[in-house]
Order: C-alpha cells, then sequence, then structure tokens
C-alpha cells in the first residue's frame, strides 16, 4: 500500500508551531508517517531553510524557522 504524503509539509510546519521542538519519533506518530523517512524528509526541509533542528541528548528536535530566530535575541 502506497502513503499519500501529500501536503506534509504544511502538516510538520503547522505542528511545529503548535508544538515546537519535537522529536522525530513523535512528529512521525503523530503524521502516520515511517520515522525514517519522515527523518530524511525534515534534513531535506532543514536543506531547504523550511525548518531547524538541534540536538538534545540523542533525540534530534525540530522547530519552524521562525520560531529559531524569536528565540534568538532572548
Amino acid at each position: 500500500m502506497v502513503k499519500n504524503y501529500k501536503g506534509l509539509t504544511a502538516k510538520i510546519i503547522k505542528l511545529l508551531e503548535e508544538d515546537p521542538g519535537q522529536p522525530v519519533k513523535d512528529l512521525a506518530r503523530k503524521l502516520g508517517v515511517n520515522r525514517t523517512y519522515l527523518a530524511g524528509y525534515l534534513k531535506a526541509l532543514e536543506d531547504q531553510g523550511y525548518v531547524k533542528s538541534k540536538r538534545i541528548g540523542p533525540a534530534r528536535v525540530y522547530f519552524n524557522v521562525e520560531q529559531v530566530g524569536e528565540g534568538a535575541g532572548k
């Protein structure tokens, strides 16, 4: 069965706006997609400047680019 990932970028951005700093595992569960696939997808989004990530312990957590900028001045 082929999953429909249409609109995945918009869904990711919305989830990160609502709850910034989510790890791949949580995002994958909420979106219903494979964690490995999502990790690669998020890496591509980061390379394109849509999201930023930060390693916290063993987890990599993701933020919208705007949220990272907002926290930078604090």
